[in-house]
């Protein structure tokens, strides 16, 4: 290499390491000139770039286009992080009741429930206090507080409530909640009364969840879970019942 090239050389790299920046746009428009597919192959980098369309002052379709484009796209992923996050509160849901179901079938007695779904639906679901009520004849060896009569006002009041035979969500103000919740009464703010039945004409008792929060069991949520914590419930005492 003679002496001139030599000296270009040199002045070349001291040009590039007195200005870096462009000499990484210069290598950068290089490179997209030597791949003229580059953005076709990445789409999604060439969505998130905000490229001016030289229309003077006014903007131009191509541009409002791309605006549309990218709202959109931010929409989608907004619904998606929405999606995903219903997805993981639904299999922690489906994992907690798991653990309940199992929990339940490993018992042998009414009051041996009780005690689980307490423990269960306290640490698990946010909630309060728990009232497991059955309109049955006493039976011996159980609690006696587990069994209430249907022309009791207690027994009334939840005879009206289950009436549909759907778990009834909100605050009743003549339910009477000492009876039920006893020293937790006070602070009970909401409440959820699920039925126990087999038949539809046959309701043999109710779960009551009281909650400390008045937005926790509400007329206008869903009740799914409380269906399926009914039905399974039911099927589990009715077999202690008929014992």
């Amino acid at each position: 290499m003679n002496s001139s090239s030599k000296l270009e050389k040199d002045s070349s790299m001291q040009a590039e390491q007195l200005n870096p920046e462009k000499n990484d746009a210069q290598i950068t428009a290089d490179y997209l000139t030597a791949n003229p597919d580059f953005f076709n192959q990445h789409a999604v980098l060439l969505a998130s770039l905000d490229i001016a369309h030289a229309s003077g002052s006014a903007v131009s379709l191509i541009e409002r286009q791309v605006s549309i484009l990218r709202e959109q796209n931010a929409q989608h992923k907004s619904q998606l992080t929405e999606l995903v996050g219903i997805a993981k509160a639904n299999e922690q849901s489906n994992q907690k009741m798991h653990k309940l179901i199992l929990s339940l079938m490993s018992r042998n007695a009414i009051d041996a429930c009780e005690v689980v779904l307490d423990e269960i639906l306290c640490d698990d679901f946010s909630v309060d206090a728990i009232a497991l009520k059955l309109f049955v004849e006493p039976i011996p060896e159980q609690p006696e507080h587990l069994f209430v009569p249907m022309d009791s006002p207690l027994g009334m009041e939840l005879d009206k409530l289950l009436n549909t035979r759907k778990p009834m969500c909100g605050f009743f103000k003549k339910l009477p909640l000492d009876e039920l919740f006893e020293e937790k009464s006070p602070s009970i703010s909401s409440v959820a009364v699920i039925p126990l039945f087999m038949e539809k004409n046959n309701c043999f008792g109710a779960l009551v969840l009281g909650s400390n929060n008045v937005r926790r069991f509400n007329a206008d949520m869903g009740t799914l879970f409380l269906e399926r914590l009914g039905e399974i419930l039911s099927h589990m005492l009715n077999g202690f019942i008929k014992k």
